[in-house]
């Protein structure tokens, strides 16, 4: 029986992405930690892990908070003797595997589900940020035993970049998605109490999201008596990066703040549209093709690795509200293209994206390390 740590900067993201692996491998035997700050998770993880907690301030870039969050991490890390350390996200790799090298625990497995906001401009900040991250992510990749990508245009790039050796690198598209759950068979729509075709957008308000070009293609599209649009997701207000709640109450759009009824939504609509300019591999863009619907999605890295044009929906061009616009306009127009594309989506699901799948393909990974 192995001792095996999953570290994450969220109780959240172990939750809602890590358990299904962190499940299988209890039920191999093995005894498992969940290791995050406390939230309102945390007593979830409880009733089926070992849960950990350690305290980080995840956006924080001051060097004192960064230096006492990684001590409190040292801390956490010492006296679990574990024989394997699950890592995701920036700082969770990079200080993660820092930390866990300087206790001793002998395999980490570092995972990179996207780059994020600091890869997507190309500012100042970004660009002083994104040299810092790549020098960590180098160092931290050097002394972690595989790391493992989502897509392929992030390894590409750190290749060629010189942060990452091709022979540690692992890619598995996706952290999957329980299709068994996601069944357009047995969901019961969400009470939207209309006739209209819904076009979804689920996810953070953040600009880099799309959410604008969101907003303006339903304002491009206001005329149609045929369409309602709706944004579900949170706000963070204050933050530069994020819509505030004035702009998220358009009268175009109708915003439903955070919801857990996730399949329940998809299955009350027609389409989703994710018009992002970055992302790993979305998993809102699997949760609407396990739930046979289209999707409309920018032609930018992650997107269009999930989305094949013309096949399961079709692809916009990045930051043009336009051609997005345009882009749902035909399937809205088509509904047979429309049923078409949601079917080789659900198919897409089954046949490589399907929970059990991605896992399998996890355990694979552990296996050259682990006795598992």
């Amino acid at each position: 029986m192995a001792r095996i740590g999953f570290l994450s900067h969220s109780d959240m993201s172990l939750y809602y992405f890590r358990k299904p692996i962190m499940k299988e491998l209890k039920n191999l035997g093995h005894e498992i930690f969940a290791i995050s700050p406390k939230g309102e998770f945390s007593k979830l993880l409880e009733d089926e892990f070992n849960v950990i907690n350690y305290e980080i301030k995840a956006g924080s870039i001051n060097p004192f908070r960064v230096i006492s969050d990684f001590n409190s991490l040292k801390d956490a890390l010492r006296d679990l003797n574990l024989d394997m350390l699950q890592t995701a996200a920036h700082k969770s790799n990079t200080f993660g595997t820092f930390a866990a090298k300087s206790v001793g625990i002998k395999n980490v497995i570092n995972l990179v589900e996207g780059l994020g906001s600091f890869y997507v401009e190309d500012n100042f900040k970004s660009l002083a940020i994104r040299f810092i991250l790549n020098r960590l992510n180098k160092k931290a990749f050097r002394l972690s035993d595989k790391t493992i990508f989502v897509n392929d245009s992030d390894p590409d790039y750190m290749i060629k970049k010189g942060i990452i050796k091709e022979n540690k690198v692992v890619r598995i598209k996706s952290v999957g998605v329980d299709a068994s759950y996601f069944d357009p068979e047995s969901a019961t729509p969400y009470p939207f109490n209309t006739d209209k075709k819904v076009v979804m957008m689920i996810g953070r308000a953040l600009w880099h999201k799309g959410i604008r070009e969101f907003y303006q293609a339903a304002e491009i599209l206001k005329d149609r008596k045929d369409v309602l649009f709706v944004f579900v997701g949170d706000v963070y207000e204050g933050n530069k990066s994020s819509a505030g709640s004035d702009f998220l109450l358009g009268k175009n759009v109708l915003w439903i703040r955070w919801s857990d009824k996730i399949k329940e939504l998809l299955k009350a609509s027609y389409l989703y549209a994710l018009p992002s300019y970055k992302e790993g591999f979305p998993r809102t863009v699997l949760e609407a093709m396990s739930m046979a619907k289209p999707c409309v999605v920018s032609d930018v890295s992650g997107c269009n690795e999930a989305i094949k044009d013309g096949f399961n929906g079709l692809l916009c061009k990045p930051m043009d509200s336009k051609d997005l616009a345009t882009k749902i306009a035909m399937l809205l127009n088509d509904d047979e293209m429309a049923l078409e594309f949601g079917r080789n989506g659900r198919n897409l699901v089954i046949k490589n994206y399907n929970q059990p799948i991605i896992t399998k393909k996890y355990l694979e990974v552990y296996k050259e390390f682990i006795d598992v």
